[in-house]
């Protein structure tokens, strides 16, 4: 496991003081949390990750038409859908 130490250098707004923790520290921390409260602070985590979104040039688009086929079809599907819950 990667022990290199992690180093908070600002203070938060919650004026919570600078620690320093290895990685093996903070999983511990992370760890003796109640399961609530670690659901909530991994998804505040998550919630930082910029996602990471991968263009494609506007000439490369006809490229792509037909690079994934899920088969079936949308129009029958969905007519057998209404007409099992009552033809709406």
């Amino acid at each position: 496991m990667n022990t290199r130490n992690l180093t908070k250098t600002e203070e938060t707004a919650s004026g919570a003081i600078p620690v320093e923790l290895s990685e093996a520290e903070l999983v511990e921390a992370v760890r003796r949390l109640s399961p609530k409260r670690r659901e909530d602070l991994l998804d505040k985590l998550q919630a930082l990750r910029e996602p990471v979104v991968r263009g494609v040039p506007a000439d490369r688009l006809y490229d792509l038409t037909g690079l994934v086929s899920l088969g079936g079809d949308a129009l029958a599907d969905t007519e057998a859908l209404y007409d099992g819950n009552g033809g709406h």
